[in-house]
């Protein structure tokens, strides 16, 4: 799936932006679009938004070529200054501003790259940053442990099934915590169990 699925080969042609783990940026994308595509229906998601999201996703670590702890901010940055090939400025900047949240400060008006964006388009941004932020967090040793996810959504939670060898500890703690804005959008609690991989 990861090397013909349509929204990561679009974002391939876009541009070849380099990262300094693209194995931990595949895979990452991947378990994004898994959550994307099992929450469409549910969380009423625009379909429009899969692109993006793959996007953001391939390239949410590239600002660590200039800084590991403000990185977040360097590939907003990196991402504006080349052209995307197929993507409008807008959603250039909306790729951009998702990948900037997947980490440190949530979506906020006090940013000026997130106030130039409309009411809309502000609202799929902390949505896909939501994803992503929880996608990223379920590979967080860089090994790729969890190898698929199915997801459950209640009236009040989204419950989180993560396939894996072995108890995958780091991502499991890592994605239930960074699911904040997660709960702040949607209105829904977060829980990330683990389901072993036969």
């Amino acid at each position: 799936m990861r090397d013909t699925d349509p929204s990561i080969e679009r974002a391939r042609a876009a541009a070849s932006i380099e990262t300094p783990d693209p194995d931990h940026a595949d895979h990452v994308a991947f378990l994004a679009l898994r959550l994307f595509d099992q929450l469409r229906e549910p969380l009423a998601l625009p379909p429009e938004g899969r692109d993006l999201l793959a996007a953001a996703a391939l390239w949410h670590d590239c600002g660590q070529f200039r800084s590991l702890t403000d990185h977040h901010r360097h590939s907003f940055d990196r991402i504006m200054a080349l052209p995307l090939r197929g993507f409008d400025r807008t959603q250039q900047l909306m790729i951009a501003t998702i990948a900037r949240y997947h980490r440190a400060a949530e979506p906020s008006l006090a940013h000026p790259q997130f106030r130039r964006l409309s009411p809309r388009e502000r609202h799929l941004v902390e949505q896909l940053a939501a994803l992503l932020r929880i996608a990223e967090g379920l590979d967080a040793s860089h090994q790729r442990f969890v190898k698929d996810l199915t997801v459950e959504v209640t009236d009040d939670s989204v419950i989180i099934a993560v396939q894996s060898e072995t108890y995958p500890t780091l991502e499991i703690e890592k994605a239930q915590a960074r699911s904040g804005l997660f709960r702040n959008v949607f209105g829904k609690q977060v829980i990330v169990r683990w389901a072993r991989l036969l």
